[in-house]
């Protein structure tokens, strides 16, 4: 009896290794089969990347500034403005500043608005929620 205790244990410690390394292959399967999906995503998203980079610089290359002004003078019938035409505008207006009704508060409304808000703020951290 004694004999078969022992062969039941030595049976068990063999099956709950086998089950702890099948489940140890099984996760380092699944960490390599992610990371070798990262891999691809990310040579797909360079790929993409490097599309996306020529694209815009044909894009860029596209646009003909002659062209756009040889249609809009030809097809359009615009023309560039004259001289007489230009209006300049001075936009520059030096430093200034302007105060609001609450920045011109003397100083003894802050100070009992400063009381108010620590009043406020203890009633709060004491009250039960």
């Amino acid at each position: 009896m004694l004999y078969k205790m022992k062969y039941l244990r030595r049976i068990a410690a063999v099956v709950v290794l086998a089950l702890a390394a099948g489940f140890m292959i099984s996760k380092f399967v699944a960490v390599n089969e992610t990371q070798s999906r990262i891999e691809s995503l990310q040579s797909e998203l360079a790929q993409i990347q490097a599309t996306n980079s020529q694209m815009v610089f044909e894009l860029e290359q596209s646009v003909d500034l002659s062209q756009i002004e040889k249609r809009a003078t030809e097809e359009l019938g615009m023309q560039r403005p004259e001289k007489y035409q230009t209006i300049y505008v001075n936009l520059s207006q030096g430093d200034s500043t302007e105060q609001t009704a609450g920045e011109v508060e003397s100083f003894s409304v802050r100070v009992s608005k400063m009381f108010e808000n620590i009043k406020e703020n203890i009633i709060e951290f004491f009250s039960i929620k």
